[in-house]
């Protein structure tokens, strides 16, 4: 039977976890369907369908997981990095490519030609370019004895930044606060977690504001105002990222 099969009026209600979209692929193969929408809780008021609300149960999630492994890394990294969108409607895009993949095998991947498959790929690369920019600009400050920095990205993409950094900075601890998802990445003592959190306090240190001060004249010094071309920085770096930048925001306030 065609994985396009049996494409009905129903929406998924899941609870927004990697384990429940897992169980939504179980449902859907189980019932030989494919559902109207996939709706994470933000997005479960929203949907003009019938609903069915599908439980996590990790023992079907393992099983989904399973097979993912065995149609290969590929198949796997576009799925587990493009849930990481905040794309509306990524959950059925990734629910489509799943059912694509386990009918056609690991060569699925590369059928961009095939509309599920171009679409999931549209989102793996969307939060790679994003978390590959952050790696670039993101910006630590020192704070209470670790280093710290703040981002505010479209994608919730700290996952992909843990490698990184943990590579990068073996022997610091360190914070990552996504200002946008409330969530962040702690590497306290060897130990990597992740954590809900509202708000982080910027650094009060006058020694650390002190170098900050001595970057931003770095840079400033660097710049030939004659020649200064706002719209060529947006190419090289998108405007939304400045705000985390020390060198492209205002002064700050002890030294103004």
């Amino acid at each position: 039977m065609s994985y396009t099969a049996n494409v009905t009026d129903t929406a998924y209600c899941y609870d927004g976890s990697f384990a429940g979209f897992l169980c939504c692929v179980f449902e859907s193969y189980t019932r030989k369907e494919i559902p109207a929408e996939v709706c994470p809780p933000e997005e479960g008021q929203l949907n003009l369908f019938g609903t069915r609300d599908i439980p996590t149960d990790l023992q079907r999630a393992r099983r989904v997981a399973a097979g993912l492994d065995r149609l290969g890394w590929q198949v796997k990294d576009r799925i587990t990095t493009g849930f990481l969108s905040t794309e509306p409607g990524k959950d059925l895009t990734l629910l489509r490519f799943a059912r694509l993949c386990f009918a056609r095998g690991p060569g699925a991947v590369q059928m961009l030609g095939d509309p599920d498959a171009a679409a999931a790929f549209r989102l793996e690369r969307a939060v790679n370019n994003e978390a590959g920019k952050l790696i670039e600009f993101i910006r630590f400050e020192e704070r209470e004895g670790m280093l710290g920095a703040v981002i505010h990205p479209k994608n919730r993409v700290l996952p992909l930044l843990r490698g990184h950094f943990c590579s990068r900075l073996p022997d610091e601890d360190f914070l990552i606060f996504d200002a946008v998802h409330g969530m962040a990445l702690l590497r306290r003592g060897g130990q990597v977690q992740y954590l809900a959190m509202e708000h982080y306090t910027p650094c009060t240190d006058e020694a650390e504001l002190n170098w900050q001060q001595l970057w931003k004249r770095f840079f400033k010094a660097l710049t030939i105002e004659g020649r200064r071309n706002e719209k060529a920085q947006m190419n090289h770096v998108q405007k939304r990222f400045w705000q985390d930048m020390v060198e492209m925001r205002g002064e700050p306030s002890a030294h103004s």
